[in-house]
């Protein structure tokens, strides 16, 4: 034998603990169609003040370019899977 088992030991585990309950956060408490709601009157009102603001310090091309690619992201939020 080389002797190269000798200093090998069993690997130790580590005792289990005890899980805690996370707390309930702000935003969690609320319930999913209340989330919903707020989350598409923030999302108007963004739009209300965000597009025209875009059109005019960028221009009208940026300001669909830009639009589209929000209206694409919320699209895609609101009908992901859960």
């Amino acid at each position: 034998m080389s002797g190269s088992a000798k200093g090998r030991s069993a690997p130790k585990r580590a005792t289990p603990r005890a899980r805690t309950k996370k707390a309930a956060s702000r935003w969690s408490a609320i319930g999913p169609a209340a989330q919903r709601w707020i989350f598409i009157g923030s999302f108007s009102l963004a739009l209300l003040v965000g597009l025209p603001l875009v059109h005019a310090l960028m221009g009208e091309v940026a300001a669909i370019l830009i639009g589209t690619f929000v209206f694409g992201f919320v699209v895609g939020r609101m009908t992901q899977r859960r």
